[in-house]
């Protein structure tokens, strides 16, 4: 039986180092381009490539939150206005599809409260959300890299009222006018 020990991961650079050697499984296709990439006034941790040739920005951090989904946002949306600058940055991505927008993945030990309403407000516009914990054992160091469901729960459909005729939407309506008035008489 194997015996897994948490390893705490502290410093937003060491959760990079893992991820970056992990990203064959963190999502098929992925190759790294650059670490430590600009996106704009954004610095992202790092800039790789998919199977389907999209620029994929990562950002790191140890308690996600609110800022770090803004950063996220904002690196692909600075991406996303500048796609001709593409082959001048990252010359060893000659096949980067200039016109697909760029993705962006969140990778976090833990996801804060106020990060996962955010990025359920944003929707599938939003970075991609992915929680990472690193385990250690008699083996060596093992990684778990787990994409966060940020889908808003589903809202219970109404009741359904009681079924009213035309007859009687008029007659409560011609009632509230009556007491209406009869409440304007008395001011």
């Amino acid at each position: 039986m194997r015996v897994l020990g948490r390893r705490p991961v502290s410093d937003p650079a060491e959760l990079a180092t893992v991820v970056a050697e992990c990203l064959p499984h963190l999502d098929p296709g992925l190759r790294l381009l650059e670490r430590a990439a600009n996106a704009g006034e954004v610095t992202v941790d790092l800039a790789c490539v998919d199977g389907a040739r999209r620029l994929v920005l990562i950002l790191c951090d140890i308690v996600a939150g609110p800022d770090a989904v803004l950063r996220a946002v904002e690196g692909a949306a600075w991406w996303g206005e500048h796609p001709e600058l593409l082959s001048r940055v990252f010359p060893a991505a000659a096949a980067l599809d200039a016109g697909a927008p760029p993705r962006a993945l969140l990778v976090a030990c833990r996801f804060g409260d106020r990060a996962l309403r955010l990025l359920r407000a944003l929707g599938p516009r939003g970075p991609e959300p992915v929680e990472c914990r690193v385990f250690t054992d008699e083996t060596g160091t093992i990684v778990s890299l787990e994409r966060v469901d940020v889908a808003a729960p589903e809202t219970p459909a109404p009741a359904p009222g009681p079924v009213t005729t035309p007859a009687a939407s008029a007659s409560a309506l011609i009632e509230r006018l009556e007491r209406l008035r009869f409440s304007e008489a008395f001011r």
